[in-house]
């Protein structure tokens, strides 16, 4: 059994730092893990000096010679999407924007051939009721693609398990072939063909529980981060830093001194804890989701910070104590 991970990576990004801080993470909490690394022959080529010294936290190396007019993000889909076609034995997959909070081990007794944690950690029928914004968003991912919509359950592609049989090759051909269709069409992420996939071929992808691959950003998340395994906080989101571990000073301390730094070693030591101090749990209100995502949010947040906000803000609050507070108070509690 091996863990997985895949990389397609330069000077100028930090996936690699990301990938060995998530490696480290698991070596912490896992005895002794057989970790593989698949990279394409440009990113085998540039792992010398302290890019190098990653070769030495995994137990296999695989590089995979792709068309070099292809671009860096391609050549990740690219792999992750025939990683079962290079990598023997049954294996784990792990986005390298995670960090490894628990034993993995227990994953390769589950019966199963293929596994996936939920996207937002929720079926798309809740998209309907509490994300329609993010419902809509899918099915034009898939509009755009030609792929048909018409299923319930929406895997998140972070964390894979696959073993080694038939029913496993026969999936990643799918995924792969659905994948370089995307391509053609110059879109690029890998989730849609996976989903796209997995409704061909009759649904063999078996769910996980979210503690599989807590997604950090998501609003489901927070059920699973006590027993998480594995912490998904999204390079997208990296800026937000509420997840400390997610913050690019440690990326870039890694690049420049080529080792992690002994004060993030403890931080990974016990990982759930690294959440910003102002970091705080919300109930939504379900209607402020299309709001939160909406251009007026977005431009009031930026308004508040300026001159402009703030005078704004003062009568607003005066406007707020004086009028609009009494006036709810006398008519919806009769004070």
């Amino acid at each position: 059994m091996k863990y997985l991970y895949v990389l397609a990576s330069d000077a100028s990004d930090v996936y690699l730092e990301q990938t060995i801080l998530s490696i480290t993470s698991l070596r912490i909490h896992n005895n002794n893990p057989y970790i593989s690394l698949l990279v394409d022959d440009k990113t085998n080529e540039n792992l010398t000096g302290s890019r190098g010294k990653i070769r030495s936290l995994v137990n296999e190396l695989v590089a995979v010679n792709i068309d070099e007019s292809i671009g860096k993000t391609a050549r990740s889909r690219w792999l992750k999407t025939s990683m079962r076609q290079h990598i023997k034995e049954d294996f784990l997959y792990i986005d390298s924007d995670t960090i490894i909070s628990g034993d993995l081990s227990p994953v390769f007794d589950f019966d199963m051939d293929l596994g996936g944690v939920l996207d937002d950690h929720v079926y798309l029928s809740e998209y309907a009721k509490y994300r329609p914004r993010r419902l809509k968003m899918v099915k034009k991912m898939f509009r755009i693609r030609n792929f048909n919509f018409d299923f319930r359950i929406y895997f998140n592609g972070g964390v894979f398990f696959s073993r080694d049989n038939q029913a496993a090759y026969d999936f990643f051909n799918a995924w792969h072939n659905n994948w370089l269709h995307c391509f053609e069409l110059n879109l690029l992420t890998d989730q849609a063909s996976l989903n796209k996939t997995n409704f061909d071929l009759g649904n063999p992808i078996k769910e996980l529980d979210g503690i599989w691959n807590c997604q950090l950003m998501h609003d489901g998340a927070l059920k699973y981060i006590h027993d998480a395994k594995i912490l998904h906080y999204f390079t997208t989101h990296i800026q937000d830093k509420f997840f400390l571990l997610a913050n690019k000073e440690h990326f870039q301390s890694i690049k420049d001194n080529g080792e992690i730094a002994e004060e993030t070693i403890d931080m990974l030591k016990n990982p759930k804890a690294q959440f910003a101090t102002h970091t705080r749990i919300m109930l939504i209100d379900p209607s402020l989701n299309d709001y939160y995502d909406s251009a007026i949010c977005g431009a009031a947040k930026r308004i508040f910070h300026t001159r402009f906000g703030s005078i704004l803000e003062f009568f607003l609050a005066i406007i707020k104590k004086n009028i609009f507070t009494p006036l709810r108070k006398r008519i919806f509690l009769g004070k």
